[in-house]
């Protein structure tokens, strides 16, 4: 069957990441001799005409959409529309969301056919294949009036046996505008319980890894694809050491000048570890903190201790790396007093920190235990689940204290930036202060370009002595941005290759580059 699969949008705060799992289930269909057209919604302009022309031109079979559970009521529309234009196509949607709320979307949205739970690689090569439904693991639908759940698929043993993701049928360029890294996994599963997370509900706790020589040629290519950096996204690279020491001995051995990072826990790093990870291009980590009081970090069964949070950071920057440590306001037994001690504790430890509030997501046992741990639950308006609003309550901690301290972190930030241009106005920033700033520019400057369909909207320019600069003056007056500034951006984005002109009809049409003669 023809197949359309679609990456729904969402808010995003700091830049997109091309979504592994769609990229996945698209490998295997190709892989299987099935014609697959990925429609991305994230990195460009979304809109009813633009699906139905897309829905004309593909004429797909099979419609397949991912959500989360933030931008789940976009995803849940996009597969009503794709309904609404052609009535007999088999609509299919998966996700963590859905997973734990299948009858729940089943019985809310009757223009969704089928439910995918969990990995949803080898349960759409079914469902492609015309495999009849009731004999496909992991899959809710409906039928005779009622609603059938197969059995649950058991989790992929061998990831070596999946082909490397379809990044072809992505728009590589737009996600390349935000010079953010390319993402791939090197396992899948988590063996740990915190209780704001279903990580492990959705890749098993049992960690499958793949084989470093894989690991390696993966990330070889995504260089080879233009990208600077790589975002390792495993749940936890660095749980098995041997693992990790026979990836950074591909890294090393091979010569590749590869800059990436990864997700971690304090308590699975030592010296030596990180060591061995800066030598092989590691950049930097992001520690899972979640609270700077010990006895909610109990509570949250998180299994790690202020202390151990402290030496990891540390080791961290004796070694070179960039720790980054995230933190979660809300958590059981939160108050304000609990929550002043994690701002401290951030601040404590001198390294970049980030806040974001508790979002009970389908699926996690904060969610399923929420009267028992104290939580209220204030909405189940899940657009409003970015974990960025307030949408739970502790009996020590109501809406108005977490926004409290939410702000003020907001105002860190401010300060943060406000301080860099203060410096770099007077000459006194330093290369990695220049660089967060260049980034933030490119990144700006990025979206403002995709989110409106800028380019593609633009049509036609005469041809003149430097084509770039009369996009620059264009741009400039259509998004209100100095003209120096735009024209820096273009440069940058002209010189890699992202922005290409061509020549039609005498005059210049500017377009998104394409490295793949397929690509979206």
């Amino acid at each position: 069957m023809r197949t359309l699969l679609i990456n729904p949008p969402y808010p995003f705060t700091e830049w997109p990441n091309m979504p592994l799992g769609l990229s996945y289930i698209a490998a295997v269909l190709e892989k299987n001799g099935f014609e697959v057209k990925v429609l991305d919604l994230l990195v460009s302009q979304y809109s009813e005409e633009k699906l139905h022309r897309c829905m004309a031109e593909f004429r797909p079979e099979v419609v397949g959409v991912t959500a989360v559970t933030m931008n789940y009521p976009v995803s849940s529309n996009i597969l009503k529309l794709c309904k609404t234009f052609d009535e007999n196509v088999i609509t299919v949607i998966g996700g963590p969301h859905v997973t734990f709320c299948a009858e729940q979307t089943l019985r809310e949205a009757p223009w969704i056919d089928i439910v995918v739970r969990g990995q949803g690689e080898y349960t759409m090569l079914d469902i492609v294949s015309g495999k009849k439904l009731a004999e496909i693991e992991g899959l809710v639908f409906r039928e005779d009036g009622g609603m059938v759940t197969t059995s649950n698929r058991p989790w992929t043993e061998n990831l070596d046996e999946l082909p490397f993701p379809a990044r072809h049928l992505f728009p590589l360029s737009k996600y390349r505008a935000f010079n953010a890294g390319g993402a791939l996994i090197t396992g899948r599963g988590c063996p740990f319980n915190c209780i704001f997370c279903a990580g492990h509900r959705m890749t098993g706790r049992r960690v499958r890894l793949r084989n470093a020589k894989l690991v390696a040629d993966e990330m070889q290519m995504v260089q080879e694809l233009g990208f600077k950096e790589i975002n390792i996204e495993d749940d936890l690279l660095t749980l098995n050491h041997a693992h990790v020491y026979a990836i950074c001995d591909e890294i090393v051995n091979r010569g590749l000048k590869i800059k990436w990072n990864a997700f971690s826990r304090v308590d699975t790093v030592t010296r030596e570890l990180l060591t061995k990870m800066k030598q092989a291009g590691c950049f930097g980590l992001v520690y899972g903190v979640e609270s700077g009081n010990q006895e909610i970090l109990d509570r949250v069964k998180k299994k790690i201790t202020l202390k151990k949070v402290r030496q990891a950071v540390a080791l961290a920057k004796e070694t070179g790396l960039k720790a980054v440590t995230s933190f979660i306001l809300g958590l059981p037994g939160e108050t304000r007093d609990t929550m002043r001690q994690s701002y401290d504790f951030a601040r404590q430890l001198d390294t970049p920190y980030g806040f974001h509030v508790l979002a009970p997501f389908p699926g996690t046992e904060v969610r399923d235990k929420a009267e028992e741990y104290g939580i209220t639950v204030l909405t189940n308006e899940w657009s409003k689940y970015d974990a960025n609003r307030v949408v739970t309550t502790t009996p020590g901690a109501g809406a108005k204290e977490v926004e409290q301290i939410l702000h003020q972190y907001y105002n860190d930030i401010r300060r943060y930036i406000r301080h860099q241009k203060e410096q770099e106005r007077e000459g006194e920033l330093s290369d990695e202060g220049m660089q967060e700033v260049r980034l933030r520019s490119e990144r700006r400057f990025a979206w403002s370009l995709l989110k409106s369909d800028c380019i593609e909207n633009l049509g036609p320019l005469e041809i003149g002595e430097r084509p770039t600069k009369d996009l620059a003056l264009r741009l400039a007056e259509r998004l209100s941005l100095p003209l120096h500034q735009v024209d820096e951006q273009l440069t940058w984005l002209e010189a890699e290759g992202l922005l290409v002109p061509q020549v039609v009809d005498g005059r210049v049409l500017w377009s998104w580059g394409r490295p793949f003669p397929n690509e979206a």
